[in-house]
């Protein structure tokens, strides 16, 4: 009888996109004793989304609030998948926060109000501590943040999804959502290729996450739900140290004497992490970049690195150890909402169509607790998380002609 009752409960939640979010929720799901189908356009790995790469910074330093709070369910299961994994994915090398006063002010106080730790570090105690950041002057240290080894938090999602019996179908393009009289979702999918007509075919699930990144606006919009979504094109920048005469030190920049770090003045956004994943070399981005159509990468505006004048700048007034201009750039894309908050959120008409989008280039840290709420909205029971402040909703606009 237990084994029926089981049976009855599990569902089969198809997940759209196979980036951190789309993992994170197949994870969660599996783990609950569900049915698990994802499925990916592009082959698996790839670097065309928003969650490839080496590195990201992971912190509990947030300006808002609710985010802090996420962060400290996101951590512990970030402990777990790396236990799981018996793999290095965290580099406990802190966050500095820098600018202006008025930013540094309001981290501190989410922070404190939290009771989050937090260091201030000022002149001599953050000359000592981390001797490339003297310039500065004032900080704000995240003890508890440091570096998440994307790639490899990836691989462990991918193989932790498998173990628990998760389907990954990659090179498959959904092509249209169609909700069905019974309660269930039928998905239209093509293969990608020459043989895509073809391979064109459908499945049906009891419930659909749509985590689709870039791609979310158009497949949002053939539901009826037309949202803010801007992708831009973000520029990777690696930094090489000065060879010779005014060199640094040896380990200097690398993540025993330099945390990752965030500055913030006004709308000048510029963060940075340690010398990792290229030997001699540092990365050093901002924090924007032109529109894109995430179908069609390369246009010219694409190529040329944005903001790279006020960027050289930076790292030319900042961190005169550093060859200022760029010696290696990757590029990688983020999904902006107005407010630059994520939307976690499930369709007015069809509650078993949930989707997260528009994570404006702060989405990866959060990945696993994102992935914790779907499941939950998936499977049919109340999130336990107030997800108001992550609503579609909150855009006016924002679900103008949801007609199905």
């Amino acid at each position: 009888a237990a084994a029926a009752q089981q049976q009855q409960r599990q569902k089969h939640v198809a997940v759209v996109g196979c980036g951190v979010n789309g993992l994170c929720t197949a994870w969660q799901l599996l783990e609950r004793g569900h049915r698990v189908t994802l499925l990916e356009q592009f082959p698996v790995p790839h670097s065309r989304g928003s969650s490839h790469g080496h590195s990201r910074i992971t912190r509990y330093a947030y300006k808002e609030a609710e985010y802090a709070r996420l962060m400290r369910r996101a951590f512990p299961l970030w402990s777990r998948l790396e236990s799981l994994s018996g793999q290095r994915l965290f580099i406990n090398c802190g966050m500095a926060s820098l600018g202006s006063g008025a930013y540094l002010r309001n981290i501190s106080e989410v922070l404190e109000s939290n009771s989050m730790p937090l260091e201030r570090l000022s002149g001599q105690s953050l000359a000592s501590r981390f001797p490339r950041l003297a310039g500065f002057h004032d900080c704000v240290l995240d003890p508890s943040a440091g570096i998440l080894l994307a790639d490899r938090c990836l691989q462990a999602l991918r193989s932790r999804v498998a173990q628990l019996g998760g389907r990954l179908r990659d090179c498959v393009r959904v092509t249209a959502i169609e909700p069905q009289p019974d309660g269930s979702v039928r998905l239209r999918l093509s293969g990608s290729g020459t043989a895509a007509a073809a391979s064109a075919e459908e499945l049906t699930a009891d419930s659909v996450v749509l985590a689709a990144g870039a791609w979310a606006g158009q497949l949002l919009s053939g539901l009826g739900l037309e949202l803010p979504l801007r992708p831009i094109g973000v520029t990777a920048m690696y930094w090489r140290l000065r060879r010779g005469e005014g060199a640094a030190e040896t380990g200097d920049f690398g993540p025993e004497k330099f945390p990752t770090f965030d500055y913030q003045d006004k709308d000048f956004h510029v963060y940075g992490l340690p010398e990792l994943e290229y030997p001699g070399m540092v990365k050093i981005c901002m924090h924007d970049g032109p529109d894109l159509d995430p179908d069609i990468r390369e246009t010219r505006e694409q190529r040329e690195p944005y903001y790279l004048p006020e960027l050289t700048d930076f790292v030319r007034r900042w961190f005169p150890h550093l060859v200022p201009e760029p010696a290696v750039t990757e590029k990688c894309i983020y999904t902006l909402t107005p407010d630059r908050g994520l939307i976690v959120d499930r369709h007015p008409r069809h509650r078993n169509i949930l989707f997260v989008c528009g994570c404006s280039g702060h989405g990866f840290k959060l990945g696993p607790v994102i992935g914790q709420l779907l499941s939950e909205m998936a499977t049919g029971q109340p999130p336990s998380e107030d997800l108001a402040f992550m609503s579609a909703g909150r855009f006016k606009h924002g679900v103008t002609s949801a007609k199905l």
